[in-house]
């Protein structure tokens, strides 16, 4: 029987434990790594045949958002989340050169056979989107897997079944990886998010849906809404619900690039908001807090959830991107002023544009954890706390 979806996020600690005890009994597996990044959500090598360069690598999947392709026969959106997982990572270097792009999709057969050719116009699409104009080589294919596994792999839907692996590489010139020290002063610059994206929907699908459409008895339970996949709360202005958390992943890679390149500045950096939400800051820094005083508004879907799960503006706050999937750190107010410019006239999103604002700003601290704070949060009176970050 399934476990209650309260306790994935404990197992999921559990399990990064248990990796990294076992990964101590060979140390040499990182002896190229590059330290300062540790803990950072790109990883950094040193590369023994390109000195002048580091080689960058990130690895995501979409998570039970993939659950939405199923419901909806419709496979082209989810590569989209797939390559923003990796992307938007890559995007907090600001410099960071994508290279190549290797794809393993598990799938049961009858998504091999009818919906492939949907799934890598999807990945083209989203690949398209993340192509840095003036870069001194082009994204490509690196290798191509699927593996057919119909006894192990299920989305709820007989037959329907599909997860991808997608790791993207890269390169960033070591002269310009960020310092990832953030200093007092230093402002806040958040950027909108395009929904959900691709974090948290296990516990989004059984606080929202029935159990109508579950043919697997074991997790029938496990839904606890009121709505159908294609009700339309009127909060939603118009979207079935299906709709509304189908909405891809923004894509912040390519404007993080016209940002770097319009600052040569070490001090910028950006901060993915995924999963565990506010805590993404408290990845890097020492005597700082991030005060959050300007949030983002939700979207619709946010809102939505929040009334039918009943979670506090903490739970809110640390599980889902809130209406701010991205955000950069950078040393003045008016280069901030200037990066909110840029993106506000070029940064685009499944939605549309992305729209970026000054959100808040970098504070001395004499605490031992970093903290991350967000004042009159949903515009409630007072403030929610998120202290350091667990990896």
């Amino acid at each position: 029987m399934p476990k209650d979806t309260a306790d994935y996020e404990a197992s999921e600690e559990v399990a990064i434990a248990s990796g990294k005890k076992a990964l101590e009994r060979a140390p040499w597996l990182f002896n190229r790594r590059v330290d300062k990044a540790k803990g950072f959500f790109a990883e950094l090598r040193e590369n023994p045949l390109n000195t002048n360069y580091y080689s960058v690598f990130l690895v995501d999947g979409n998570g039970t958002k993939l659950f939405l392709s199923a419901w909806s026969n419709n496979y082209r959106q989810g590569p989209t989340d797939g390559v923003a997982m990796s992307a938007n990572d890559l995007a907090t270097l600001i410099h960071g050169i994508p290279d190549s792009i290797n794809i393993y999709m598990a799938c049961q057969t009858e998504v091999e056979e009818k919906h492939m050719g949907e799934i890598m116009d999807g990945f083209v699409d989203a690949l398209e989107r993340i192509k840095i104009p003036d870069v001194q080589w082009d994204l490509n294919i690196g290798k191509m897997e699927t593996a057919s596994l119909d006894e192990m792999i299920s989305l709820g839907v007989p037959n329907k079944g599909v997860d991808f692996g997608i790791v993207m590489t890269g390169y960033i010139d070591k002269k310009k990886v960020p310092n990832l020290d953030p200093k007092p002063g230093n402002s806040i610059v958040g950027v909108s998010s395009s929904g959900l994206h691709s974090n948290g929907y296990t516990g989004a699908r059984h606080a929202l849906f029935t159990s109508d459409f579950e043919y697997r008895e074991e997790w029938k339970s496990q839904y606890k809404g009121r709505f159908k996949l294609d009700d339309k709360p009127e909060i939603l202005e118009g979207k079935t619900i299906l709709e509304a958390m189908q909405v891809p992943t923004a894509l912040y890679l390519v404007e993080a690039a016209l940002v770097g390149k319009e600052f040569d500045s070490k001090d910028i950096y950006g901060v993915n908001i995924t999963g565990n939400g506010l805590h993404n800051f408290n990845r890097v820094g020492e005597g700082v807090s991030f005060e959050i005083t300007d949030a983002l508004e939700p979207l619709p879907i946010h809102k939505l959830l929040m009334e039918e799960s009943g979670w506090d503006a903490h739970t809110a706050y640390k599980k889902q991107n809130m209406g701010m999937g991205f955000a950069y750190i950078v040393p003045t107010q008016d280069i901030a002023e200037r990066v909110v410019q840029l993106i506000n006239e070029q940064g685009e999103s499944e939605q549309g544009k992305n729209t970026a604002k000054i959100v808040g700003k970098v504070e001395a601290s004499d605490e031992e954890d970093l903290r991350t704070t967000i004042h009159n949060p949903l515009g409630q009176k007072g403030k929610e706390d998120f202290i350091g970050y667990t990896s």
